[in-house]
């Protein structure tokens, strides 16, 4: 019987697991065998899912990935289908990324990535600064983003998230529910597309200081871009955004190997 545990992170990233970054380092066959296949369940539209791929991905971690549809697991009151199915079949609760290892079942994103690093030759990263300078910008980029990708990123049908009519339905009935107004941020589409090009180009000159490689701080890649990353991809379904030369550069390297596409071929108009 598999071991299911939800919890309080029990290894936060903060928790003494940055000391220093010294770059990547490769998991050998013989950490491989020893932690077993790893199996990774998710939503391919969700950020916090992305996290853990991305640190997989950036570190050379082999595993599976299992996506499902965004409504399995919900409640048909609230446009779902199959409430014990889905990713509640796991943890007991409509909750993604979960990590599968060992027969134990893992949840919260950064939890996960800090478990992760208790693996041999798994180098620590730098715990998020959430410097001013990227707390300010997201302020102003973050409401833009929503507005442009929650009209569109459920119309890429290639994807599982959505593969179901009811995935779709009960993403706007979600997010009707918190207030959101899909009419009227379809109707500013090119002035919200605008802001969000300006947002960018701050973020080139403003955010990303360090150069080799691109990150948001000068001493390298950290949490921060770990956290970054899956929301500037999330924006790539959006057709008619501007992106600075840089900006596209970060972001294609940060998904350099990643099993998780983006969505540059897709992009909804």
């Amino acid at each position: 019987k598999m071991n299911t545990l939800i919890r309080k992170p029990a290894f936060p990233l903060a928790l003494g697991l940055f000391v220093g970054y010294f770059g990547r380092r490769l998991l050998t066959s013989a950490a491989a065998s020893s932690s077993g296949p790893i199996t990774l369940h998710i939503y391919d539209h969700c950020p916090f899912c992305i996290r853990v791929e991305l640190f997989l991905s950036r570190n050379n971690i082999s595993y599976s990935r299992v996506v499902y549809g965004y409504g399995a697991g919900a409640p048909p009151s609230k446009k779902g289908y199959d409430p014990t199915g889905g990713p509640v079949k796991l943890l007991g609760k409509k909750l993604l990324p979960v990590l599968e290892i060992n027969g134990s079942l893992y949840g919260e994103s950064l939890d996960i990535i800090g478990r992760l690093q208790t693996l041999p030759s798994i180098p620590s990263i730098p715990c998020a600064s959430s410097p001013t300078r990227l707390n300010e910008w997201k302020k102003i980029f973050s409401p833009l983003k929503s507005a442009l990708v929650r009209p569109r990123i459920v119309k890429l049908k290639h994807l599982k998230d959505w593969e179901d009519e009811r995935d779709v339905g009960y993403a706007r009935e979600k997010y009707s529910n918190m207030g959101f107004d899909y009419e009227d941020v379809l109707s500013r589409s090119s002035s919200l597309k605008s802001e969000i090009s300006s947002s960018l180009k701050s973020l080139d000159t403003d955010v990303l200081l360090g150069s080799s490689p691109i990150s948001i701080n000068s001493y390298g890649w950290g949490v921060d871009d770990l956290c970054l990353l899956p929301d500037l991809r999330s924006l790539t379904c959006v057709e008619g955004v501007v992106w600075p030369e840089r900006v596209r550069k970060y972001l294609e390297e940060g998904f350099e190997n990643c099993q998780a596409e983006l969505y540059w071929e897709y992009q909804v108009e």
